[in-house]
Formats: C-alpha cells, sequence, structure tokens
C-alpha cells in the first residue's frame, strides 16, 4: 500500500491521505473494522440487485471509488509510506468506514465465494487488485459524524439514535454523580430513581441545545452538530451533559423526597391509566426531559438565569404546596385533558413540560419553585399559545 496524496480538511480539522491498497489488504483490515466498531453502519439488505453488479465489476478489476476511512487515534500524527501499514493494523479498533460500506461487504462476499469455490489461482488475483481509500487522520467524534452525513446523503445511514448516542457514548460506559444511563443495544431498562434510557436524557440535552423541546430529526442533525461546535468553543471549562444530567437527576431526587410513597390510584373508566401514580413518575418520562432540557436553554438565554448551576442552587428550596395526593391528583388531570384535545399528544406534552419548568425555575413567575402552582400557571401558558 502506497500514499498518493495528502490535503487537509479545514471543516473538521482532520488530514485525508488519498492511498492505493491491495484488495486483499483491505478487506482483511476490513473484517476487523466491522467486528469491533459499534458504531459502524449495518449492511443494507435490500440493495442485493444494485451490489451484485458491484461485484462483478470489482472481479473484473473495474475502477471503484475510493473507500472513505476516519481513523480516530491521536497516534501517529501522521501517516507516512512507511508506518502506514502498521498504523492501520495497531489502530484497527479506531477505525471506521465512513463511505464505502456496501462496497466493502461486496468485496468481501467475492472472496468468501473464491474461497468456497477452491479457486486459489482466482483469489490469489483477486486480493492483488488496487483499490484507493481515503482516511481521515486526527478526526473526532464529531468530525466522524459530520463527515458521515455529508458523504451519505440520499443513502442508508446509521438511526438518528446511533448518530446522537455517537456523540455521548462515552457518558453511556461510567456513572455521571451516580447516574446510570442505560443503552438500547445493551438490552437493558432504566430501573430505579437515577437509572434513566440513555436515548432519551440525550434527546432531552439536545432540547436544550435547541431550545426548542420537540423532537430532533435527522435533517436537523447537521444544524444540531454546528450548534455543538458552538457550545463547546464557548463553554470549554464546563461540561454541559453533565450539568444537564445531574441537574435534573437532583430534581427527580427532590420529587422523590417531597411525594415519598404516596400512590396515585387509577380512576376508573379512565383510558390509558394515569399519567404518573407516584412523583418520580410524574417526571422521569421522556417529555418531561425534553421539556427541561428547552426551559433551562430558554430560561438561560432570557438572562433569567445562568444556567443548570443556578438550578441546582435552587432544588432544595423547591415544595409541593400540597399534599402529596392532591399534587399528583391535579397533574394527571392536566395532562389527561392534553391528551384528550390536542392534535399531537407527545408534541404537546414536551410543549406543557417546557413552560413548567420555565414557571418553576423563573423567580419572576407566581408558581416559581412551587410543583402545584406551577401546573395550572403552565397549563395557562400552554393554552394561550395552542388555542
Amino acid at each position: 500500500m502506497r500514499i498518493a496524496s495528502k490535503l487537509h480538511d479545514g471543516r473538521i480539522n482532520a488530514t485525508n491521505y488519498l492511498i492505493e491498497i491491495a484488495i486483499g489488504d483491505y478487506i482483511d483490515l476490513a473484517r476487523r473494522v466491522l467486528d469491533n466498531n459499534e458504531f459502524q453502519r449495518k449492511r443494507v439488505s435490500n440493495s442485493k440487485t444494485v451490489y451484485s453488479l458491484l461485484k462483478t465489476d470489482a472481479a473484473q478489476g473495474c475502477v471503484i471509488p475510493p473507500i472513505v476511512l476516519a481513523l480516530s487515534s491521536s497516534e501517529p500524527t501522521e501517516l507516512t509510506n512507511e508506518n502506514l501499514s502498521d498504523a492501520l493494523v495497531r489502530h484497527v479498533g479506531n477505525i471506521m468506514i465512513l463511505d464505502g460500506l456496501q462496497r466493502t461487504h461486496s468485496f468481501i462476499d467475492i472472496e468468501d465465494e473464491l474461497n468456497r469455490k477452491g479457486d486459489e489461482v482466482g483469489l490469489a488475483a483477486y486480493r492483488k487488485l488496487p483499490i484507493r481509500c481515503e482516511i481521515y487522520l486526527g478526526i473526532n467524534r464529531l468530525g466522524i459524524l459530520y463527515r458521515m452525513l455529508t458523504l451519505n446523503t440520499g443513502q442508508t445511514p446509521m438511526s438518528l439514535r446511533q448518530q446522537i448516542e455517537m456523540l455521548y457514548l462515552d457518558y453511556s460506559k461510567e456513572p455521571i454523580d451516580g447516574v446510570s444511563l442505560m443503552r438500547e443495544v445493551d438490552g437493558s431498562k432504566a430501573k430505579g430513581l437515577s437509572s434513566y434510557n440513555f436515548k432519551e436524557v440525550i434527546e432531552g440535552f439536545n432540547c436544550y441545545l435547541e431550545r426548542n423541546e420537540l423532537p430532533l430529526e435527522r435533517a436537523d442533525l447537521l444544524e444540531n452538530i454546528k450548534s455543538l461546535e458552538k457550545l463547546s468553543q464557548e463553554n470549554s471549562q464546563k461540561d454541559l451533559f453533565r450539568e444537564y444530567v445531574t441537574s435534573f437527576n437532583r430534581f427527580i431526587q427532590r420529587i422523590n423526597d417531597l411525594t415519598g410513597d404516596e400512590l396515585l390510584e387509577d380512576e376508573p373508566g379512565t383510558e390509558g391509566g394515569a399519567w404518573g401514580r407516584t412523583g418520580t413518575q410524574v417526571f422521569k418520562k421522556q417529555q418531561a426531559l425534553a421539556g427541561f432540557g428547552a426551559a433551562i436553554g430558554k430560561l438561560k438565554d432570557n438572562a433569567v438565569i445562568n444556567g443548570f448551576p443556578d438550578v441546582m442552587a435552587v432544588l432544595q428550596e423547591i415544595n409541593l404546596g400540597s399534599e402529596p395526593l392532591s399534587f399528583l391528583t391535579e397533574f394527571n388531570k392536566t395532562m389527561r385533558w392534553i391528551s384528550e384535545n390536542a392534535k399531537k399528544i407527545g408534541n404537546a406534552q414536551r410543549m406543557y413540560f417546557q413552560y413548567y419548568f420555565r414557571e418553576l425555575f423563573n423567580p419572576s413567575s407566581d408558581g416559581h419553585l412551587n410543583l402545584t402552582d406551577a401546573i395550572a400557571l403552565a397549563l395557562q401558558k400552554y393554552k394561550s399559545q395552542v388555542f
């Protein structure tokens, strides 16, 4: 293998190398990449016809468009013809296929077919065929995601869940202030007071970044990356994701302290049951996480608070404003009204929680730090915007 050219990508601050490599060497490398990288996109199962043509082309020595790889390791700092092969082998766990995944599977299929046929001569000739690869060296996780999205426009990209999880994977591997984040891919469920669904938490944090409680759509993700880059530059000394998770979890702990074991019975004839039969059930939901993130972001933008530290500073001052059962009854009554009157229930619930947390943490609000008073005030705000 050899390096044909080298260019700097100013958009993602990484170096792009164009290399020539024997298809056999690439297949050996790719097999390990596909096995080791948990973020690698999966094979497209419904494009057999198109990729059967590609397999035929590859077997005949057709020049295939370059495969695009990312090498996110901090070493080496530069690729040369002398260290290229060793760098790819030693850091295979840090390599990802950004563009050309289906081509890669086709290359592997051809080799497997030749092996099954016992065609040693054909296999040897095939493995010597040259292909081109682009390698991004020094690319970070944000850059990988950005390049993956731009390179695969119009194709089958990673799922939105994978794309967002990719940005915050490190937090799912170790607790944040005693919080456990459960990933869907692990098949684990969020059980316990300080355990949360990872996807719901990161979507809630994105609501903070966007100052919008609505769900993030795939088309919005590139703009979201720009927001992340801006925030990372402006808040280099802070860990906003950690602050978001910690403040929401401490809020849940405060709710648990105030409501205890009080349990609301389901009302007879009520479809779908109660929104939340306990205090923590009321708030440990995706809609609340989203509303909390959006609300704190908007309060910060309006210079009402300075951010999550201000929220954490007043959590112990929050009061129920009524008996626990009365609070639960009133909150469930409000959520039932929204379900019966909203056109898009999930979005409406998110909007309501955004108004609720703004009332709760705004020092100028009549519902400031009063869990019960904020219920009606938030509903009034919601109605004024929707009806």
